[in-house]
């Protein structure tokens, strides 16, 4: 079940964490709704705020500061490959990796490439850097950066959107030595048949008979958070020949406080194993395990799954 990838030969040496320039506040007056239904949102949710971008802040830019603060933090990078997970590109044509890449002044014979993926992005943008790293020189290293700038998809109207998505991106450095957390295990699972529970209408070329911007159906994904996640958890700590009880932190992707907590339940967490930490940064999609796992400094000694 699912796509399994090992790997002990490779490190992820360094995060930096960009953010959108605003802070959106989710009160009641900038909703538009009554105090009543607002209190009844955030308790349920628990996003009182949210990094938005700019008004001239767009996708590559964010992308591109954070890594230029990753290679500014440490000079001696020599980047192969540079991987872009972004679902709202500041074009269709060309890709944001390849704008960054020649703001980076990256070389020639970088590898350059841009990946649609939304929640997953960080995970499967991992999987990516970790098979092409075992075929690079051994002083090369990979940037995986993930930045989306989701506010410019999200219409006015629709509250169940606007509370939970934020803007930023960040930039993570992998490579062979060993500077840093090694990464051990990855399994990746997909249910294509379940696309039309979050999509972005009328934004690329398809047209369809729906208002543009993201329609989400929090139903289906809430069953399918529930139905789905427990069991790929398991499959993992069996994979690895560990317990629930030997992880100290479990990190959901769901900027949901309720979803979380009924995951937690499921799967007979603590509350200190599963911490809520959406309540100031909402669901920046590919970028959250990242933001996590910075905002709490974690070191070598913690023991997470992400």
């Amino acid at each position: 079940m699912g796509n399994l990838l090992t790997s002990p030969d490779v490190f992820l040496n360094g995060i930096v964490v960009v953010p959108g320039a605003r802070t959106e506040h989710n009160d009641a007056s900038a909703l538009g709704i009554p105090d009543a239904n607002y209190e009844r949102i955030v308790r349920k949710v628990g996003v009182r705020s949210r990094p938005v971008a700019g008004p001239d802040q767009y996708t590559s830019d964010l992308a591109f500061s954070a890594s230029r603060a990753l290679l500014d933090a440490r000079p001696q990078t020599d980047v192969g490959a540079l991987i872009v997970c972004t679902q709202t590109p500041d074009h269709l044509i060309p890709g944001v990796s390849s704008r960054v890449h020649g703001l980076l002044g990256l070389p020639n014979d970088c590898f350059v490439i841009d990946i649609n993926q939304g929640c997953s992005g960080f995970v499967l943008g991992t999987q990516m850097i970790v098979a092409m790293q075992r075929s690079m020189a051994s002083h090369k290293s990979s940037l995986l950066i993930n930045a989306d700038t989701y506010s410019r998809l999200l219409r006015p109207d629709d509250v169940t959107t606007r509370v939970l998505f934020g803007d930023a991106a960040t930039a993570a450095e992998f490579s062979t030595r060993p500077q840093g957390l090694r990464f051990r295990y990855c399994r990746s699972f997909a249910d294509g048949t379940g696309y039309e529970a979050f999509v972005a209408h009328n934004s690329a070329v398809r047209p369809d008979d729906q208002p543009a911007g993201i329609h989400m159906d929090g139903s289906a994904i809430f069953n399918f958070a529930l139905r789905c996640v427990p069991d790929a958890i398991r499959i993992a700590l069996d994979d690895n020949g560990l317990q629930v009880g030997q992880i100290r932190k479990f990190i959901f992707h769901q900027a949901n406080r309720f979803v979380t907590a009924q995951l937690a339940r499921k799967l007979g967490l603590s509350d200190n194993q599963a911490p809520d930490n959406c309540e100031y940064m909402g669901n920046t999609v590919s970028r959250r395990p990242c933001r996590f796992c910075r905002r709490n400094r974690w070191r070598r000694s913690n023991a997470a799954i992400w």
